[in-house]
């Protein structure tokens, strides 16, 4: 895979587009050295942008939370993505949106420092977040052994880069253990979620997921949740102990890069995913929602 500083293309970049290996920032960046940065991820299906507005309001959002304002507003983001989107002809694939303190002063506190934006979109190759059988084998996970910190530890509601060091560390070392992934627990000890993606259970045609107090609210999730209550899947959210994983008959992960990805196997708990209808229902409704073919419809409220 060509490495991501040497693409062909444009990013925004501080409301320029610039040629794709020109977009570049200072060693000394406050972003690099105190984690002062924010993300979000968005996946392009038929060349638009799916639910832009949802994750620009979490972008704010996030920022605000690492006491920093976007120095865009979101109109000039959204217009931004969607015309990086259309400039490079992409049909299938994926967003990347970046806010960071920039290089005034290198020390932990900066509340004067400007904050940069970047926009960046390229088409997804197969197996890009998983296994190209995946969806049919599913995955492996294993449980990590570092935890998510509780609310008062950590701003666990900003998908701030420094979220995710812990997440990196732990699916490096799943996969050198042979898994795909990792389920992380949260401080209390209960599941929270995968490295980078929420997780579900199903149990005798329930689904069952955790709360989301040591994570982001994910957008995907909560598509799940529609998605759920419009087949009339009942669901419960709430704290589940580690065991649940062996009282539960399946698993799946969501998130907006892995969508909805069944599980094969937690630690040394094996899933049968032949006859899973629960599963297989939510993968189909969510391939319909993303592609605009089916019934359901999740209002991006938050679209200028």
């Amino acid at each position: 895979m060509l490495p991501f500083d040497q693409r062909p293309g444009h990013i925004w970049l501080d409301g320029t587009l610039v040629e794709w290996p020109q977009a570049r920032l200072h060693v000394l960046t406050h972003g690099l050295h105190y984690a002062s940065s924010v993300f979000e991820g968005v996946r392009v299906y038929a060349g638009a942008p799916f639910l832009l507005g949802a994750h620009l309001d979490r972008l704010r959002s996030s920022a605000r939370i690492l006491d920093f304002d976007l120095a865009h507003s979101r109109q000039e983001l959204y217009d931004a993505t969607t015309d990086v989107v259309a400039k490079a002809g992409i049909e299938a694939g994926y967003v990347r949106i970046n806010a960071w303190r920039g290089s005034e002063v290198i020390q932990t506190a900066a509340p004067h420092t400007s904050v940069h934006t970047s926009v960046a979109a390229w088409e997804l190759p197969a197996g890009y977040y998983a296994p190209e059988d995946a969806l049919e084998g599913g995955i492996g996970l294993c449980t990590g052994r570092y935890r998510r910190p509780s609310p008062d530890s950590a701003p666990v509601k900003s998908k701030a880069a420094g979220n995710y060091m812990i997440g990196t560390i732990t699916k490096n070392e799943a996969l050198r253990a042979g898994f795909d992934d990792a389920m992380l627990l949260d401080g209390d000890g209960n599941i929270a979620e995968a490295t980078g993606a929420h997780l579900f259970f199903t149990r005798a045609g329930t689904l069952h997921t955790p709360d989301t107090r040591s994570t982001i609210d994910g957008i995907t999730r909560d598509c799940v949740l529609r998605i759920a209550e419009h087949l009339g899947i009942p669901c419960v959210v709430g704290d589940l102990a580690p065991d649940f994983v062996r009282q539960a008959d399946g698993a799946f992960l969501c998130g907006t890069a892995c969508e909805v990805l069944p599980v094969n196997r937690i630690d040394d708990h094996p899933y049968d995913l032949t006859g899973n209808a629960v599963i297989a229902a939510v993968v189909s409704a969510y391939r319909d929602l993303t592609a605009g073919s089916g019934p359901l419809t999740v209002p991006d409220a938050w679209a200028p």
